[in-house]
């Protein structure tokens, strides 16, 4: 096992949808085959791999006012787990999503009993052509 092949957790939405179909995404060394991944990934979190898929992503060419940059190219790894199977760091902490729930649904009935207050508040007024103002000429 070569703990060092694995340089971090590739954390995207992306990669969280794919987690829950058992499907984990993480940065490899470029000199790391399919084989030694699925080895370390297995020791480490103690889980059984059934699929690596690996994949070469080219580093962008980004402008700023020093010129042309360009980010690093890095490989990464897209292991598809026995189902079951978890890592710990893909899984949102069930308690934190219905937090955030439960906050979201607050401040939606808030806005809507503000947009009705609003509403109500406004009142429009019709005036007849009698009423309006005349331009002097």
């Amino acid at each position: 096992m070569n703990s060092s092949l694995i340089k971090s957790a590739l954390i995207s939405e992306k990669s969280f949808t794919a987690a829950g179909n058992s499907k984990f995404t993480f940065v490899v060394d470029k000199s790391a085959t399919k084989a030694e991944v699925a080895e370390t990934i297995a020791e480490l979190f103690n889980v059984e791999v059934l699929d690596v898929n690996m994949v070469r992503v080219k580093g962008k060419v980004k402008r700023s006012r020093k010129g042309l940059g360009k980010r690093p190219d890095f490989k990464k790894a897209i292991l598809t787990l026995k189902k079951g199977s978890k890592i710990d760091l893909f899984e949102v902490d069930k308690d934190e999503k219905n937090k955030k729930e439960t906050r979201n649904k607050i401040q939606d009935t808030k806005n809507k009993e503000n947009e009705k207050e609003k509403v109500s508040e406004t009142k429009v007024t019709v005036r007849s052509k009698k009423e309006m103002p005349r331009k002097v000429i």
